[in-house]
């Protein structure tokens, strides 16, 4: 048997970080949460909104059932950085409510904006995310081998450096590397190497890397 909510969950995409790349559709539907769920850095955005705020931290599969029953009574907004549909949280969500009990208002993603930055499509590029992930190297040699563009999600162990190690093992070398830092914030930081100087780059936030061809 199929469980019915009360009201539907509503997933919103937060962008790459400033405020002003949230969209005005988001933000009038944030205002309308009685519990707004997201991490501490999505949440301090919305200190002026009056709702309960749960912080989203190791707590996500946990929370997700919480979230299933806090919908039955009050309207549960959620907050995701980047796009609900790329890499995100949502999709767990959705697997325990089911779509119809879901609405999502897409956000502008950290690729959009890394691509946007370096000035190249990105309709022809191939995607993956070593956030929280130890075991996408494969996949990634794979991809890189097999596409002229690779987009690539980070987190602070999967760092630029630590990727540029991986494919120079694995033998591939003739590739640029974009780094992308801290996408839309005041230290935003845009990198073009090789991939022989990138185990020396150094960086701190959040990271978008592209990998392109030579």
């Amino acid at each position: 048997m199929v469980e019915r909510y009360q009201n539907k969950v509503i997933i919103v995409g937060c962008g790459p970080g400033l405020k002003a790349y949230i969209s005005p559709k988001a933000l009038y539907n944030v205002k309308k949460a009685d519990v707004l769920v997201g991490s501490r850095r999505l949440l301090k955005l919305f200190s002026d909104v009056d709702a309960e705020k749960i912080v989203l931290e190791k707590n996500y599969r946990v929370l997700v059932n919480r979230i299933a029953d806090w919908s039955s009574t009050k309207q549960v907004v959620v907050l995701v950085s980047g796009d609900p549909c790329f890499f995100s949280y949502s999709r767990l969500i959705i697997k325990k409510l089911g779509r119809e009990s879901c609405i999502i208002i897409p956000g502008i993603s950290s690729i959009q904006l890394a691509f946007a930055a370096i000035g190249e499509s990105w309709d022809d590029a191939y995607f993956i995310s070593l956030h929280g992930r130890d075991t996408e190297y494969a996949q990634l040699m794979k991809s890189v081998r097999e596409h002229c563009k690779v987009g690539i999600l980070t987190d602070h162990k999967n760092t630029p450096a630590f990727i540029a190690r991986q494919l120079l093992a694995g033998g591939i070398r003739d590739r640029r590397m974009f780094v992308c830092e801290n996408l839309s914030l005041p230290k935003e930081r845009i990198l073009e190497t090789d991939l022989t100087s990138a185990v020396n780059i150094k960086t701190n936030g959040a990271i978008v890397v592209i990998i392109k061809r030579e």
